[in-house]
């Protein structure tokens, strides 16, 4: 081996490396922010939800048989009055139709960054 010949990497190479990975991190930085923004929303939607399901399955256990009378004319089977707030999201609910069956939409309306979104999920009950 000649005393020339020597190992290693060059100042060029380091510098190309040192390049390289710093616009990997940088990379990298910007998706994670993404990421903990996605997660928020998803996390306020998903509470929401809840929320909606939740209203649905009170309306649905009050219309179940009651002795003596139609279920679905029961004083908690009916329209919200006022929307009510559960966990930073606001319900309300209606109930319409007649008959055997009624139609019960809850409608939320979530905080989310520049506003808030709002949507309706809505079902059929039978009144038997």
């Amino acid at each position: 081996m000649s005393p020339n010949d020597r190992r290693g990497f060059t100042v060029i190479e380091v510098l190309a490396a040192v390049l390289i990975l710093g616009i990997g991190i940088t990379a990298l930085v910007g998706s994670s922010a993404l990421v903990t923004r996605q997660i928020g929303r998803g996390r306020i939607l998903t509470i929401a939800t809840e929320v909606a399901n939740q209203r649905l399955e009170k309306l649905r256990l009050l219309s179940r048989p009651v002795s003596g009378g139609n279920p679905c004319a029961q004083a908690g089977f009916a329209s919200s009055a006022n929307p009510d707030t559960v966990r930073s999201v606001v319900e309300s609910w209606s109930v319409t139709g007649g008959g055997n069956s009624r139609t019960v939409a809850v409608t939320v309306s979530y905080p989310r960054q520049g506003g808030s979104s709002t949507f309706t999920l809505s079902t059929i009950v039978g009144c038997y």
